[in-house]
């Protein structure tokens, strides 16, 4: 990373005892180094321009830092306390080293593929995981007519369909049969969620695709991006899923390349 930030803006997890022993050990050593640290969170953290977003909690509060940092758009990087940190990849005792390698350009920068879904009402919904249509209240089936490129696809009778990022492959995707995709790629994943249809396999699109999920049933949608909640759509109504016009953007220590990330998240140590 070539510029410098001042001013770093943090997100940290809420509901841990630990957590503010963390959160300032982190603003005493930025201090000491001339960095600047305000919540992100708070609204007057827009006037003093954050160039940086630090996550500090787990990969949910992470995901949450780098949903604030694309919207930004400044990098982002994690200091883990969460059990796995496949994401936050700084742990406590790695801090001041980080904080010195910033200060001196020293870091790396990973540029992850985003996700976008466009509403009948014309909004535009941003992810980074995954954008999720599924069921909303009846335990039968929905039925989710799929177009790739403007041409008919197929039609899923399933539990819901999810379109996962490289980097949200494993997320929601794996626990319903998806690949573990390395994050350096950009490719949208579309994998059913308990489907009953012959086309049952998750299948890889290249970035440039588009892809419309049309409601073929009475049954309603739900459309969650990164689990948030969006529209509920009703037979007819569709949603447009395409690859992010931006990057979201992590600096790095390089400390887990993507194979030792996911062999430590999935206790391939010990399989």
């Amino acid at each position: 990373m070539s510029d410098t930030p001042e001013v770093l803006g943090t997100v940290v997890l809420a509901g841990r005892d630990d957590v503010s022993e963390v959160v300032e050990q982190f603003a005493t050593l930025a201090a000491a180094l001339g960095f600047k640290t305000v919540d992100a969170l708070e609204p007057a953290a827009a006037a003093a321009s954050p160039q940086l977003i630090v996550g500090i909690g787990g990969d949910g509060t992470l995901l949450r830092a780098a949903h604030l940092a694309h919207e930004l758009d400044v990098p982002v990087i994690g200091i883990n306390l969460g059990t796995v940190g496949y994401l936050a990849e700084v742990e406590p005792e790695n801090i001041e080293e980080m904080l010195r390698r910033l200060a001196g350009g020293q870091l790396g920068m990973h540029s992850r593929m985003t996700v976008s879904a466009e509403t009948p009402d014309g909004a535009m919904l941003h992810g980074i995981n995954d954008v999720v249509m599924e069921k909303v209240l009846s335990p039968r089936l929905v039925q989710i007519a799929v177009e790739v490129n403007e041409d008919f696809f197929t039609t899923f009778r399933a539990d819901g369909l999810i379109v996962a990022t490289p980097l949200g492959s494993t997320a929601y995707s794996l626990s319903a049969g998806g690949p573990v995709v390395d994050p350096d790629l950009d490719v949208l994943i579309m994998t059913p969620v308990a489907p009953h249809s012959l086309m049952s396999r998750p299948t890889v699109f290249t970035p440039a695709t588009s892809l419309r999920f049309t409601v073929a049933t009475e049954r309603q949608v739900r459309v969650n991006v990164d689990g948030r909640l969006g529209p509920v759509l009703e037979e007819g109504e569709w949603v447009v899923v395409r690859a992010g016009v931006r990057p979201v953007r992590f600096l790095t220590m390089g400390i887990h390349p993507f194979p030792q990330a996911a062999r430590h998240q999935f206790g391939l140590d010990h399989a």
